[in-house]
């Protein structure tokens, strides 16, 4: 009777070291994700940034002699809001992650 519980004993000891072993390596790896996600993050939202400025051909003529966004460069406002939104996203989900592995 002794020698089972001190082998079961041995078997829990062994399966938590395990499962701490394990717990860390997902809390590293979701560091890293998080760690990347803000990077990208941080990435499109100076794409974002930098894509206010108006390019050649962003601005059409009207006919009242003003002039108003092409299509083309709402269109690419847009976009580069989606990516934006996208990347936050990703990076909430890391965070949330990694906040529930801590």
């Amino acid at each position: 009777m002794r020698r089972l519980l001190v082998v079961l004993l041995a078997l829990v000891i062994s399966s938590l070291a395990t499962a701490q072993s394990n717990r860390g390596a997902e809390l590293d790896k979701a560091v890293e994700e998080t760690k990347a996600a803000y990077l990208a993050l941080k990435q499109a939202e100076q794409r974002r940034d930098e894509g206010i400025t108006p390019g050649p051909g962003d601005r059409l003529g009207s006919a009242a002699g003003g002039t108003r966004p092409s299509e083309q460069y709402l269109g690419r406002q847009v976009q580069l809001e989606q990516e934006v939104e996208l990347a936050r996203k990703r990076y909430e989900a890391a965070q949330k992650r990694w906040n529930d592995l801590k």
